[in-house]
């Protein structure tokens, strides 16, 4: 168990976390959120020690393990990826080394009897207490977990510094779940893995048997996992009992109440002000004006509610619109040195199309990236960039471009068109840059902080193609929110790199995934990619036309089954009418005013959930059908 009692920690004169009182019992599963720079990693290192209180105390029982995922690289030592792993557990590491020591001993042949019984003692204790560790079991569960997040057999072996940053914190976290501490501390654990291995991780820590504490910009990643939500907001903590989309509806409502009691204090104040204004100067009511001022100066004046992030509306600015095909490659191949990343690959982006870029790391998708923006040239083939296309390319390491002697906001002024200038405060509010934050210089600022402004820079110019390589990995969830509404908005072309899933949801219509040196296309989103790939791994094969992949499928070409599948189409969209008629009538009816004080309003909303729902079902089933019948002719 986990408590912190009455904990306050300042920062000079600011307070970051004040009166604090939390308990984290066994096997609890918490979310700690809030915006950036309000204290969820400042409370971990709480918990961890390495920060300490200024009042009050933080209780851990002596044998409560504590494991945190820190952010930073240990020291090469020259291990493979096995052996980091099974020397990051001390205990079972120094009990190994005992064990050779006695063995070696035990061969002495003048070792005395009293001797060598107390080695045989100490020798059978270890043996017991490696049946306690069920190290037998070791080997089995280092695979396990390596293979979970994302290595291959063959790379168990290989020298761990051999591995990209990202890697190397998959091992770190790999060395962190194999120590298996009675409380996990994960502070963004998602950001070095791809899909499959954050899905892979999210059914290992829902099985996990002791305590996490979680702080992710994953909404999914948290909604699967946390049963509790503790938000930091301004010194103060909130306490809420149930999953992440449970709190949003919760912290919707304490918000409003806040801004309502703010404006009825305001109202008051503002009544009492103008009393005394209008008698202090009058004798006979100047004791009166002197005693509401006295009330005044008696009242505890509560703090404005700050704006909410996701209320500022954030927009890519057009630009002049491009011609059709936006971009094309043909037999594209890239290798570095041995290494092939991807070979053969034929693609057509045309205008208006949001995709996502999927896989695991390392299969090419930044690769792909820089080769649109002729970072770097293909090893065979062509990639072209379609006619009056302008791209606006974000990716984290960019930051180097910045002039670290300007301010935040003198970097973004000079980006700007004219027409967005006077909004640019508002906008950079968006991205957490609220106030003074604006007049820091950019060599001040943190790694997150430059990636922000690199992304406000892609907000204040024109493009007409975005290009956004991991683009929520600095941002906290309200400016990811409006990030995300500024794409779906914006009316160019869209390619995301993210594993985000959240994000992802709803924006792209297709789907390309980077896998075995080729790549797949999926006509859906996120959730169409996962569910399709899911029965691809489980079945062998594809059991419908979705993701067409150069010679991966068989060609149709019987007449009958080309007016079967024309029939079914007819049926589909048939269903399609319907479904969109009863969306419009019940439109209708939530349009209404007296709607949502109607008895039979919540019994209305489910209905229309459920009819969203078979609709986005069956335009699915229409496109795989359509993709079918285009491959038949």
């Amino acid at each position: 168990m986990i408590r912190l009692s009455n904990v306050s920690l300042f920062f000079g004169e600011r307070a970051l976390l004040k009166d604090v009182n939390l308990t984290f019992s066994p096997g609890e599963k918490v979310a700690i959120t809030g915006r950036n720079g309000t204290g969820k990693s400042t409370m971990f290192k709480l918990i961890t020690g390495e920060y300490k209180a200024d009042v009050g105390s933080v209780e851990i029982p002596n044998d409560y393990t504590v494991g945190i995922l820190k952010q930073e690289l240990p020291e090469d030592r020259g291990l493979s990826v096995r052996d980091e792993l099974m020397r990051s557990l001390t205990e079972i590491q120094l009990l190994k080394d005992e064990l050779t020591s006695i063995e070696h001993k035990l061969h002495n042949p003048e070792l005395d009897a009293d001797e060598m019984s107390r080695l045989l003692d100490r020798q059978e204790w270890i043996h017991h207490r490696f049946d306690i560790l069920h190290v037998d079991k070791l080997d089995g569960e280092i695979e396990k977990i390596l293979f979970g997040l994302g290595f291959q057999n063959h790379q168990l072996d290989l020298q761990a510094s051999t591995f990209s940053g990202g890697w190397r914190m998959r091992i770190e976290l790999a060395k962190l779940l194999l120590s298996k501490p009675k409380a996990l501390l994960l502070d963004e654990p998602n950001n070095h893995l791809d899909i499959l291995s954050i899905i892979w991780l999210e059914k290992y820590l829902a099985d996990y048997p002791g305590t996490v504490l979680l702080i992710s910009h994953d909404l999914q990643f948290l909604d699967k996992l946390a049963k509790r939500v503790i938000e930091i907001d301004r010194e103060r903590i909130y306490d809420y009992k149930g999953n992440y989309s449970q709190y949003k509806l919760y912290r919707a409502e304490r918000k409003e109440i806040e801004l309502n009691e703010y404006k009825s204090q305001q109202r008051v104040i503002q009544h009492k002000e103008a009393l005394i204004d209008k008698f202090r100067a009058k004798a006979n009511k100047a004791s009166f004006a002197k005693s509401l001022q006295k009330e005044l100066d008696r009242t505890e004046m509560m703090d404005a509610p700050e704006e909410e992030l996701s209320s500022i509306r954030l927009r890519f600015q057009p630009s002049r619109q491009s011609g059709r095909v936006v971009l094309e490659a043909h037999h594209l191949s890239k290798s570095y040195g041995e290494k092939n990343v991807f070979e053969n690959i034929e693609m057509l982006i045309e205008r208006g199309q949001k995709l996502s870029f999927v896989g695991g790391n390392g299969n090419g998708k930044s690769t792909m990236v820089k080769l649109i923006c002729d970072e770097i040239k293909p090893s065979e083939g062509e990639i072209k960039v379609g006619y009056e296309v302008k791209i606006g390319y974000y990716a984290q390491e960019h930051t180097e471009i910045l002039n670290v002697n300007k301010n935040v906001l003198e970097t973004i002024e000079d980006a700007a068109i004219p027409t967005i200038r006077p909004f640019i405060r508002k906008l950079l509010g968006g991205l957490g840059f609220e106030g003074q934050d604006v007049d820091k210089k950019i060599k001040v600022l943190s790694g997150g902080e430059k990636a922000r402004v690199r992304l406000a820079m892609l907000l204040v110019n024109e493009h007409n193609l975005l290009i956004l390589d991991e683009p929520t990995h600095h941002l906290d969830i309200p400016s990811k929110d409006s990030l995300k509404e500024a794409i779906i908005h914006y009316g160019g072309t869209v390619i995301i790199v993210s594993h985000d899933r959240e994000f992802l949801r709803g924006i792209a219509s297709r789907t390309i995934s980077f896998e075995d040196h080729t790549i797949k296309s999926y006509e859906g989103d996120i959730d169409y990619f996962i569910e399709k790939s899911g029965v691809e791994n489980t079945q062998g094969g594809l059991n419908t036309p979705k993701s067409v992949q150069k010679g991966s499928m068989e060609t149709l070409k019987s007449p009958d089954e080309g007016r079967k599948l024309q029939k079914q189409i007819q049926t589909v969209e048939k269903s399609i009418e319907k479904l969109e008629e009863s969306i419009k009538s019940i439109e209708v009816k939530m349009a209404n005013a007296d709607f949502f004080t109607n008895t039979s309003s919540d019994k209305i909303i489910a209905e229309y959930d459920s009819i969203k729902k078979d609709l986005k079902q069956k335009t699915s089933e229409w496109e795989e059908l359509m993709t079918a019948l285009e491959i038949i002719s």
